[in-house]
């Protein structure tokens, strides 16, 4: 199931956050598009949040400073090998799922 997450950013919509199941096959990744891999996005998490007047309060601690995540090299690698791990590859086999125009 989607959540629905309003915002109140260019245009007042919203955004479909969907599961995390198959997001290593799901680039590119953010709202527009912005990044290719996962290595990308979690860098942009981890040092690349800039604090505009846009930006969700979740990445701002009581004072309104960023919070960013801060990991280490090894860190980061570890968590794009969990999220490679949320790959169901009977699900990718499937033909039912497969390429209609193939």
């Amino acid at each position: 199931m989607d959540v629905v997450y309003e915002d109140e950013g260019v245009g007042g919509g919203s955004f479909r956050i969907p599961n995390l199941k198959n997001v290593a096959l799901t680039g590119p990744y953010m709202h527009d598009g912005r990044y290719a891999t996962l290595d990308e996005v979690i860098e942009h998490y981890n040092s690349g949040i800039q604090n505009t007047k846009e930006l969700d309060p979740i990445f701002k601690d009581g004072s309104g400073n960023i919070t960013r995540l801060n990991l280490t090299y090894v860190e980061k690698k570890a968590l794009v090998a969990f999220l490679n791990t949320l790959t169901d590859n009977t699900f990718i086999a499937d033909p039912k799922f497969s390429n209609p125009f193939n």
